[in-house]
């Protein structure tokens, strides 16, 4: 069974100075033949920025 997930790989900085979270997409193998496999993910191309602020709860 596999499942679709977003890893956050790098924060960066949009053109007018907004922090904003790299993501690439993951496909999450959720059940396998063997204990190990279980867990497995695999990188897929598609990325997405996403601003920080959605991401992070700030308390201010």
């Amino acid at each position: 069974m596999q499942d679709e997930a977003w890893r956050s790989v790098e924060v960066v900085r949009n053109n007018n100075g907004e922090p904003h979270v790299l993501q690439q997409k993951v496909t999450v193998y959720t059940a396998g033949v063997s204990e190990e496999s279980s867990g497995y993910t695999k990188p897929e191309i598609q990325h997405r920025l996403v601003p920080l602020e959605s991401l992070v709860e700030f308390d201010g």
